[in-house]
């Protein structure tokens, strides 16, 4: 689960967004920590995939106020 969102976050950190998304769904809901959706919007955001953090976003049940700092940034 750990390793999972850091791979996400590496994906995202290194513009390869489709690939950090592609993980991201591949994830069982029940184990999504807000670390998990935080890197995830992330990696939307560093390769300019802004329709796609907001389907994301619009999707996950239990913003955080990290959650939605992260998608306003």
């Amino acid at each position: 689960m750990y390793l999972t969102f850091v791979l996400v976050n590496s994906y995202g950190l290194n513009g390869m967004g489709l690939q950090a998304i592609e993980l991201f769904h591949q994830m069982p809901p029940e184990l999504m920590l807000e670390e998990t959706y935080i890197c995830v919007l992330n990696a939307c955001s560093h390769s300019g995939l802004v329709n796609k953090a907001r389907t994301i976003f619009s999707s996950i049940k239990n913003k955080t106020e990290k959650i939605y700092t992260t998608m306003v940034c």
